[in-house]
């Protein structure tokens, strides 16, 4: 996961733009007085999420008594996301957060919408709420869907509040076959936190990580299989560890958990690959 600089839009303010062109006297003036609500509710938002009690939040099906969740959700998919919408140049914002326009969420597929972090379904206080609005891909959307999170530990990690770049904790390891296979797992150092190790592995877990990387392996490892066995044939072993080493190192000051950085790692590391692969 990547870690985003948070949206400084304050969530009210995001609210009230999106209901300005709310035609319907009686809807507005409902509308309007959701305004409070949603207030505390980001703040709220923003305390616990800083530290993984999101799960405490309780579950609504409405907004101030007034505004029912499937309006809230029209909020959101006519007053935001919405092409010319009052709300889409915070919707925009938030699309624009991420570096290179990559999901923060699996490190790998283009930003394509808004994920609610806490579904709007069960969280309607929290429908146009920038900090409870991730920047993800189709599928990392999709995948994830509308689940609540009943501990700590079923927390995802949130782009905003979670920094884990600091320390390896994807790896991958080989099964020295041919084609190579590669698998794709989660080991932190053993100084992380407990909390934040299974908060880790749930992640991978939520996103299908896993699946996702392997597949990508297995690209790499055939586009690299020509340039693989030069090296070997004209160097030998030693020079396509230190080839291996390189790229290893030079995806890791990209980032230190993409599957490209664990790969070559792996690779590098692999005696049978660096000696016995090519013979």
């Amino acid at each position: 996961m990547r870690k985003l600089v948070p949206p400084n839009e304050n969530a009210v303010v995001v609210f009230e733009a999106c209901i300005e062109r709310v035609m319907n006297v009686d809807l507005k003036r409902r509308l309007q007085s959701c305004s409070e609500e949603i207030g505390e509710a980001s703040v709220e938002f923003d305390q616990k999420a800083a530290v993984a009690e999101l799960h405490t939040i309780k579950t609504k099906d409405n907004v101030a008594d007034a505004v029912s969740v499937d309006e809230m959700k029209k909020v959101y998919t006519s007053r935001m996301a919405k092409k010319m919408a009052p709300g889409r140049i915070y919707y925009d914002r938030i699309m624009a957060l991420p570096e290179h326009g990559r999901c923060p969420l699996c490190s790998q597929r283009v930003v394509s919408a808004l994920d609610h972090h806490l579904p709007k379904a069960h969280y309607p206080s929290l429908a146009v709420s920038p900090l409870n609005l991730i920047p993800s891909c189709q599928d990392c959307n999709k995948t994830k869907g509308e689940d609540i999170p009943r501990n700590s530990e079923q927390e995802t990690l949130h782009p905003y509040y979670d920094d884990v770049e600091g320390f390896t904790w994807i790896k991958a390891k080989l099964t020295e076959s041919i084609p190579v296979a590669i698998e794709f797992y989660v080991d932190p150092p053993r100084n992380c936190d407990e909390l934040l190790k299974e908060r880790l592995k749930h992640h991978f877990s939520t996103f299908k990580l896993a699946s996702l990387y392997s597949s990508h392996a297995a690209e790499e490892l055939a586009s690299i299989e020509f340039i693989s066995r030069k090296i070997f044939e004209d160097g030998g072993g030693g020079e396509l560890e230190n080839f291996l080493r390189d790229a290893a190192e030079s995806r890791m000051q990209v980032n230190t958990n993409s599957w490209q950085t664990a790969l070559y790692t792996c690779l590098s590391e692999s005696q049978w690959f660096c000696q016995n692969r090519f013979i």
